[in-house]
């Protein structure tokens, strides 16, 4: 019973130590499951027929994948193997289920979370006190072992990770990678060589691909809009709509605008008088007319004014963007 009460205060240790891990953004990996020839011989009993305390185990991490959790998990699944912690069978499941790790473009994505930091030698101590008490519940050892392993690399991954980018770095970081993982034996040549292929081709896709598209045009600025004037939408400097020429007899006024009512007369005044002064000493006036095509209108007049004067300043207010025409007043 106190054996019992051991396992269980070392796995929460361990299951707290594995749910606070971060999860980072390490590429992916896994490690190749040794011969069966490399599995060491059975574990001998002492005097009292009990097996010996398991020796406390360091996991030794190659400073090459000191960074790399997912390559990490496999290199403990290699050494538990090793130390007859894990069956050759087992680990090749786990391997094989999650070898997107190892080949993030030659395989399908592995168990998503494998990118979450373990402590790998409280894992690996934790199994061999396992395998070294034969004597405690089959069940509770069972179902702890499955736990630990399952966190290690799961068997039937449920949830998968996201497929590897393709861009050009992740492609360049995925060939020094898999250099990394033949070099540490955690791929096989053949492997080795389908990643190779796989990122090869990737980057023949990227140089073969049409560059993209130019960026749009900016907008063009937003012209302000121009000075509304009274001439009734007429632009500045046209004749007015209906004009009537002069006809020599008379007195000769200015025909400034023309409008469909005489309605606005009051404001239309007001704002030519304000905008040219010069209209101010003038008289105005509005003449109802009917005009051929255009219905009738009611033309505004100014003056009245002599004939040299008034055709002067008609000109120099046609030349200010006001629109004018000489007519009798």
């Amino acid at each position: 019973m106190q054996q019992l009460g051991r396992r269980v205060a070392r796995l929460a240790v361990i299951m707290g130590a594995i749910a606070g891990t971060a999860a980072c953004d390490s590429d992916r990996l896994v490690g190749v499951a040794p011969p069966a020839a490399a599995w060491p011989a059975p574990v001998a009993q002492d005097g009292a027929g009990r097996p010996p305390a398991p020796p406390t185990i360091t996991v030794e991490v190659p400073a090459a994948i000191a960074d790399d959790p997912e390559a990490q998990r496999f290199l403990l699944l290699r050494d538990l193997v090793n130390r007859g912690l894990a069956t050759p069978e087992d680990a090749t499941q786990r391997r094989g289920a999650n070898l997107g790790a190892l080949l993030p473009y030659a395989a399908p994505p592995p168990a998503a979370g494998l990118a979450r930091r373990l402590p790998l030698d409280d894992i690996a101590n934790q199994l061999a006190r396992l395998a070294a008490t034969p004597d405690g519940p089959a069940s509770s050892i069972a179902a702890e072992r499955g736990f630990l392993m399952e966190s290690l690399l799961p068997a039937a991954p449920k949830i998968r990770a996201a497929a590897a980018r393709p861009d050009a770095d992740a492609l360049a970081t995925g060939r020094r990678r898999i250099g990394t993982l033949a070099g540490l034996d955690l791929v096989s040549a053949d492997e080795y060589q389908r990643e190779m292929t796989a990122i090869d081709q990737g980057e023949q896709r990227l140089a073969n691909a049409p560059p993209p598209p130019p960026a749009p045009p900016p907008p063009p600025p937003k012209k302000k809009p121009k000075k509304k004037n009274a001439s009734a939408g007429l632009k500045p400097g046209d004749t007015p709509g209906g004009a009537i020429p002069a006809t020599g007899k008379g007195p000769i006024g200015l025909h400034l605008l023309s409008m469909a009512s005489d309605t606005m007369t009051d404001k239309a005044v007001a704002a030519l008088k304000k905008e040219y002064p010069e209209l101010e000493a003038l008289a105005f006036k509005t003449v109802k007319t009917d005009i051929p095509d255009l219905g009738t209108t009611y033309r505004l007049l100014a003056g009245p004014l002599p004939s040299a004067e008034a055709e002067q300043l008609c000109r120099a207010l046609r030349t200010k963007g006001q629109s004018c025409a000489l007519t009798n007043y």
